[in-house]
C-alpha cells in the first residue's frame, strides 16, 4: 500500500449512521470483469448482505473515451453467471451530469477552485502541484479545475486498513476535479455519488485509498456525509502486479462460476471447509455470507490470485 499514511486517534471525518445498509459496486465500462474485480464485486456484495443491506450497480461510464463497446453488457452477464443480484435499476454516471454540474458551481461559489493550463511537462514529477494557476479564479478555455484542499489533515476510520491521516495540500496540493476536455474528474464524480443518500458503505481496493481522501475533502466542501469505507487488498499476479484491465489481466471465464467463487471466497478469507462443502453457486453464496469477516484482512495489501 503507498502513499503518507498514518494509524492515528479518532477520526474526524465520521461516517454517517447506517440503519440501511447500501452498498454500491461501480466498475468502468473499459473492458471484461478479471478475478481482481470479481474479488471486489463479491466482497462488497457479501458485505451487503452480511448487513441485511442493499447492494447497487453503478456504471462509471464518463470517460467514454475509454469505454469499449459492449463492455457494459459484458460486465452484466458476468456478474449474473457468478450469483451477484444487485437492487434496482443499473445506475450510470452518464446520467449524473448535471449533478457534477451542480456541485462545480457550489465549489465556485465557495472560491474552492481555479482553472489552471499547467501541463504535465511543466510539473516536477512526484512532488504536489504548487499553485501556479491559482489567481485564477474565473473561467477560462482551454484549462482544467482544480480544488484547493485546506491546510488541515484530514483523518478518515477503514474498516480494513485502519485510521488514516493525510494532508492533502502536502502530497497532492490543489488536485484536478474537472478535466480540460469538459468532462468531471474522478474524485468529482465520486465524491457526489458516493456522498449520496443512497449509499452508506463502499468497499473497493487498497489501491484506490489515496483516491479516498481527496473524495472527502470534496464531500466536506459540499456538505455531503461520507460513507464508511472498507478497502480490500488487492489480487495480483505472480510477479505481484496488480490484476487490472491495463496489465492485461485475463477476462472472466463465465463458464467456470463455481470455481471462480471458490478461488474469491478463499482469497476473501471464507474459510476452506466453507466453500469445499458447497458445489453450486446458490450454495457457494449461501455458505460464503454465514462466514464473511473483514477483519481476516486487516493488514493485508494484497492477494495472490490463484487463477
Amino acid at each position: 500500500m503507498a502513499g503518507p499514511w498514518a494509524v492515528t486517534g479518532p477520526a474526524d471525518v465520521q461516517p454517517r449512521p447506517a440503519p440501511v445498509y447500501r452498498g454500491r459496486f461501480a466498475p468502468s465500462p473499459t473492458g471484461p470483469l478479471h478475478v481482481g474485480s470479481l474479488l471486489t464485486a463479491v466482497a462488497s456484495l457479501l458485505d451487503a448482505r452480511a448487513h441485511q443491506g442493499q447492494w447497487q450497480l453503478r456504471i462509471d461510464d464518463l470517460d467514454q473515451p475509454r469505454a469499449m463497446p459492449g463492455a457494459e453488457e459484458t460486465i452484466l452477464r458476468s456478474l449474473e453467471a457468478h450469483g451477484l443480484t444487485w437492487d434496482g435499476p443499473v445506475q450510470r454516471q452518464s446520467e449524473h451530469f448535471e449533478r457534477y454540474q451542480a456541485a462545480l458551481a457550489e465549489l465556485a461559489r465557495a472560491q474552492r477552485i481555479f482553472y489552471c493550463r499547467c501541463t504535465r511537462k511543466s510539473r516536477v514529477r512526484g512532488q504536489p502541484y504548487p499553485g501556479t494557476c491559482r489567481a485564477y479564479r474565473t473561467q477560462r478555455a482551454d484549462a482544467a479545475v482544480r480544488f484547493e484542499p485546506t491546510a488541515t489533515p484530514l483523518h478518515f476510520a477503514d474498516r480494513i486498513q485502519g485510521t488514516v491521516q493525510i494532508n492533502l495540500l502536502e502530497t497532492t496540493g490543489p488536485y484536478i476535479i474537472w478535466r480540460r476536455d469538459a468532462l468531471p474528474g474522478y474524485a468529482l464524480a465520486t465524491a457526489v455519488d458516493d456522498g449520496a443518500d443512497t449509499v452508506t458503505d463502499v468497499v473497493r481496493g487498497v489501491d484506490l485509498l489515496s483516491e479516498t481522501a481527496p473524495q472527502l475533502a470534496l464531500m466536506q466542501a459540499l456538505g455531503l456525509t461520507a460513507p464508511r469505507y472498507a478497502h480490500l487488498p488487492v489480487a495480483v499476479d505472480s510477479q505481484g502486479v496488480k490484476l487490472s484491465k491495463q496489465a492485461g489481466a485475463a477476462p472472466l471465464d463465465d463458464g467456470r462460476p463455481a470455481q471462480n467463487l471458490s478461488a474469491v471466497f478463499r482469497l476473501l478469507g471464507v474459510p476452506e471447509w466453507v466453500v469445499a462443502e458447497a458445489g453450486t453457486v446458490a450454495a457457494l453464496w449461501a455458505n460464503a455470507q454465514e462466514h464473511w469477516s473483514p477483519a481476516r484482512l486487516r493488514g493485508r495489501a494484497s492477494v495472490p490470485s490463484p487463477l
